[in-house]
């Protein structure tokens, strides 16, 4: 057994896998390929941590023409682990059940979550990661902005509203952040380590399903 399967053997028995039949869940023992991808997102989480606690993402946000290139690196750590989740994504549910293909890890979630079984009188296999889409999509919106505006809140969550969202929490508070129009997203080591947490956290939901 792979050193990854040690690690997340306490945290699942059996992982869903796509059927034949369009919209059906069944159950199969893990896969290799499952198995790197779990890999990959953990290994990708636990390096987020690793920067933000004693790496370049561990110092104070810079000024000037530096809070650019810092925005737009934290964006490239953020759209890094989008992906990984959706490689651990396509394992458990072939990308075949959902058309049109979707483009982020949240609009996947969203969809793995309510993927069916055979029997009707179960919850979907996945239902635990519903509650994770909101997160989910404020981290894509906070990766946009950091990415297009070097931060600055241009956007907000919904049409009338005055803010955004960001996919960290406020400090002291489970609550996540919200932004006004016109402020700027400066995410501090203590927000990154956070964001590193839930996705290694997803790793372990999934396996777990």
């Amino acid at each position: 057994m792979t050193a990854t399967a040690l690690a997340l053997a306490p945290h699942r028995t059996r992982i869903p896998c796509a059927e034949p039949q369009p919209g059906l869940v069944a159950f199969a023992e893990p896969s290799i390929e499952l198995e790197r991808a779990a890999a990959l997102l953990l290994r990708g989480a636990d390096r987020l941590g690793q920067l933000a606690t004693d790496g370049a993402l561990a110092d104070p946000w810079p000024a000037g023409s530096a809070a650019g290139v810092r925005a737009r690196y934290v964006a490239n750590c953020l759209r890094e682990l989008d992906t990984f989740l959706k490689g651990l994504l396509d394992q458990v549910a072939p990308p075949a059940l959902w058309r049109p293909r979707r483009h982020n890890a949240a609009s996947r979630v969203h969809d793995v979550a309510r993927l069916p079984t055979r029997d009707d009188r179960r919850s979907p296999p996945l239902a635990i990661l519903g509650s994770d889409v909101a997160r989910l999509r404020a981290l894509g919106r906070s990766r946009a902005c950091l990415w297009h505006c070097h931060g600055l809140v241009r956007r907000s969550d919904r049409q009338g509203d005055t803010w955004m969202t960001a996919g960290w929490h406020a400090p002291g508070s489970t609550h996540l952040r919200r932004y006004a129009l016109g402020e700027r997203l400066t995410p501090e080591g203590g927000d990154l380590i956070g964001v590193g947490a839930f996705y290694r956290q997803l790793a372990y939901k999934i396996a777990d399903a």
